[in-house]
């Protein structure tokens, strides 16, 4: 009785040791954010120091239906250089790629809207590559043909861009509407996810983090193969010069962790040490029970 009882406590203390000692799942994110600074990664012929901010958030957009395979992406964009000084500018318009091949990728976009925003004008939503008006809260849909991908030069073409006014989305005039220093705006898509595999928020947003940051570097330090990239125009840069335009590749930054967030790191090494105290306790017991157990002399 006493023997199959210690073999009982120790079959517990292995268990609690592999629970506690297994490796902590990945953190999830169903948001993150994408940095731009001409400080140093640049297009013009010197670093403007202007800067700016994107951050994709993405939702189920019928979370009661699984095999609902559409997502929305609400993005919000924003014009982070400094108020009231040089570098200063205006932020014109943004582009970016869905994950996947060009021939097969892995989303489609179904539609866009500018909200309230000035980022009308689009490019990227057309079959035959031609720009597309949208109004202010006006849905614009996707042809359900592959549309023509949006030129924006020097980082090649984009699956989308859309800017404020101008007749490109790489180029166009300098009396924009965009976002000056400081100032932010919302737009929205919805997307379907073409792969069986990423049918969750938290899949998609992984799969955009990842594109974002596999960009590489040319050998004096600009973007090569951006993914997701800002338009700035009306630029005077940090030395003063005036009259200066950018175009600003990005860099994802995963979310800052929150306190209810799955810790990652050495937790293994924490589980041994939570199963050794454990064992420790569970062998004075055994002993104790041995003893209690012995027959008087």
């Amino acid at each position: 009785m006493a023997s199959a009882r210690r073999n009982q406590l120790l079959s517990v203390g292995c268990l609690a040791g592999l629970l506690v000692g297994g490796a902590a799942p990945a953190m999830a994110f169903t948001s993150f954010d994408v940095d731009f600074s001409a400080a140093n990664k640049k297009t013009s012929a010197e670093a403007t120091g202007v800067s700016g901010k994107m951050t994709f958030s993405f939702t189920k957009l019928n979370p009661a239906d699984v095999a609902d395979n559409r997502y929305t992406l609400d993005l919000n964009i924003q014009n982070t250089s400094p108020i009231g000084s040089n570098p200063s500018g205006t932020l014109t318009a943004f582009a970016f790629n869905v994950p996947g091949t060009t021939s097969s990728p892995d989303f489609k976009l179904l539609t866009y809207n500018p909200l309230a925003s000035n980022f009308g004008d689009v490019w990227g939503a057309s079959t035959s590559g031609a720009e597309r008006n949208v109004s202010n809260n006006q849905i614009l849909n996707f042809p359900t043909a592959t549309p023509s991908r949006a030129a924006y030069a020097p980082f090649g073409s984009f699956t989308f861009c859309a800017r404020d006014t101008g007749n490109s989305c790489h180029g166009g005039s300098q009396n924009g509407t965009g976002l000056t220093d400081g100032q932010s705006a919302a737009v929205r898509f919805t997307l379907a996810s073409n792969r069986s595999s990423i049918n969750s928020a938290t899949l998609v947003a992984q799969s955009f983090f990842d594109l974002f940051n596999s960009r590489t570097f040319t050998n004096d330090g600009d973007f090569k193969n951006a993914q997701v990239a800002l338009r700035f125009q009306n630029v005077t840069t940090t030395s003063g010069a005036r009259g200066k335009s950018d175009k600003v590749a990005g860099v994802p930054r995963r979310p800052p962790r929150s306190p209810g967030d799955p810790v990652p790191g050495p937790l293994p090494v924490l589980g041994a040490a939570t199963a050794f105290a454990f064992s420790r306790r569970l062998r004075r017991r055994i002993t104790t029970a041995q003893l209690r157990n012995q027959p008087a002399a």
